[in-house]
């Protein structure tokens, strides 16, 4: 009888050790899906010079072809049409623009910042919470953007 008991606590502390490896696959797997989706919008809008007609189309296909759905709220200041779930509101990714001169007062240098998602998902117990994941660009001057966001100036 003591070596069935020994065997259910064994079996007990593998199982919970299984959880909790299969856990931190997930956890793993998706932000650093959730980073390199970042990172590539951030170098697509860098590449187009701005947040532009080019770079959406850029933006949405490789989100497309990366196989990212993850969705969230935009927090106030950002321009919220991006990848929009009509549903619910929630979008793929949100962009806020933003405007500074130099010491000279004569180039406008614009910066975009960019969020993400990332969705903590966990195997039996499924999706718990959303975290934004956020970056900016370096600066760009005469940025080309023609879809109309509006810049705070800084």
């Amino acid at each position: 009888m003591r070596e069935a008991i020994g065997g259910t606590w064994i079996f007990g502390i593998v199982v919970t050790f299984i959880v909790l490896f299969s856990s931190y696959l997930a956890i793993s797997v998706n932000y650093s899906k959730a980073f390199h989706v970042k990172n590539e919008v951030v170098n697509i809008i860098e590449k187009y010079e701005g947040y532009n007609e080019a770079s959406k189309e850029a933006i949405e296909k490789h989100m497309n072809s990366y196989g990212y759905s993850v969705r969230g709220s935009c927090s106030s200041g950002f321009n919220r049409g991006q990848g929009q779930d009509g549903s619910n509101g929630k979008y793929k990714y949100c962009i806020k623009c933003s405007t500074t001169k130099d010491s000279s007062n004569k180039l406008n240098k614009t910066y975009y910042t960019v969020t993400v998602f990332f969705r903590l998902d966990l195997p039996v117990i499924g999706d718990i919470f959303t975290f934004p994941v956020s970056g900016e660009t370096k600066s760009i001057h005469f940025s080309n953007d023609s879809h109309g966001l509006k810049c705070d100036s800084i």
